[in-house]
């Protein structure tokens, strides 16, 4: 049997960081918005004779080698390919395999590849079980072994959109996380509005969440004015997107901005600030980092007039455009 397994990344319009546990406890009716994208990660898993199992990875140039299942519970911290062993010491799946990952979006560009990458991993070697855990389950899954991976607290929002596809507002209450799916014409209208380019450099973590979270949670009142101002962003672009007033969105866009700026004033470079200003003076209303910072991808929010001629613009100034339609189907997986 092989299985083709997918998941969409996403662009981060709002309430980023703040999706991190317990942050997002100090907000009320604390969310973060996304949509998901088709720049897939994907997974190919092919059962073969024996009991090895090949390994790699197309993007990281890796490769890795496990006599059987019995040795993935010994992979070492740190290891290129961890998550991948650790997620298969959790499903244990029987005898040879043939694993090869990839994705479509650039290393390091911000978009959530490696929790896509998760996904679509969790939905193979589900299948190759027999489908033993529904997609919450998957989803659990999946967030908490990248965490083991990361050995930090991470944020929680990137998993949904990789999972369902579509517009979402991730809602992180005390009863736990869960996703608010928007129509698809909302999810269309916002397709034709932004512009994705990739700053030519792999992101360099301009914010550092985990000393973020620390300064917030001994009290910094700076870091928690700033994290306060990116979700009441949040909160204001949900209400625009959802009363149809794109030209506010472009507001609420900015103000998250202007917090991360001040929050993590590396989460942009020379180079990246140049582009926003070229940007911003051939059509677009807004711009926004994607992800940590520091590099990776920048999103831009215009209008459906000005889309076209400001990525006709980008392109002659030698930016670098990602093309892309807003996945609305989230976790594919086929096999034969």
């Amino acid at each position: 049997m092989i299985i083709n397994s997918s998941a969409p990344t996403r662009i981060d319009l709002a309430g980023g960081t703040t999706d991190i546990w317990p942050l997002y406890l100090f907000h009320k009716n604390a969310r973060t918005v996304n949509v998901a994208i088709d720049q897939r990660a994907k997974a190919k898993v092919e059962q073969v004779a024996g009991n090895a199992i090949e390994i790699r990875s197309e993007d990281q140039g890796s490769s890795y080698r496990l006599p059987s299942i019995d040795y993935a519970e010994d992979v070492e911290p740190g290891h290129p390919l961890e998550l991948i062993i650790r997620l298969l010491a959790f499903f244990k799946p029987t005898g040879g395999l043939n694993i090869n990952t990839s994705c479509m979006s650039p290393a390091g560009a911000g978009l959530g590849g490696s929790s896509a990458l998760s996904i679509a991993l969790v939905g193979a070697f589900n299948a190759l079980i027999g489908g033993k855990h529904s997609r919450e389950e998957l989803l659990t899954i999946a967030k908490n072994v990248e965490t083991q991976v990361l050995r930090i607290p991470a944020g929680v929002q990137d998993y949904y959109p990789a999972m369902y596809g579509g517009l979402n507002s991730v809602l992180l209450e005390v009863t736990g996380d869960s996703v608010l799916r928007h129509s698809h014409i909302l999810t269309h209208q916002i397709e034709s509005r932004l512009v994705l380019v990739y700053s030519g450099k792999s992101r360099n973590s301009g914010a550092n969440n985990w000393e973020i979270m620390k300064a917030y949670l001994d009290g910094n009142k700076e870091v928690q004015a700033h994290l306060h101002g990116i979700q009441d962003a949040a909160a204001d672009l949900e209400v625009c997107l959802k009363t149809g007033r794109f030209d506010e969105v472009a507001r609420a866009i900015e103000y998250e901005m202007e917090h991360r700026r001040l929050l993590a004033p590396a989460i942009t470079t020379p180079e990246i600030d140049e582009m926003i200003t070229f940007s911003k003076a051939n059509g677009a209303k807004a711009a926004k980092i994607c992800g940590a910072g520091g590099g990776g991808c920048v999103m831009f929010w215009t209008s459906q007039a000005d889309k076209h001629p400001l990525i006709k613009k980008l392109r002659e100034k030698d930016v670098k455009v990602i093309d892309f339609h807003v996945d609305s189907e989230g976790l594919s997986v086929a096999s034969y």
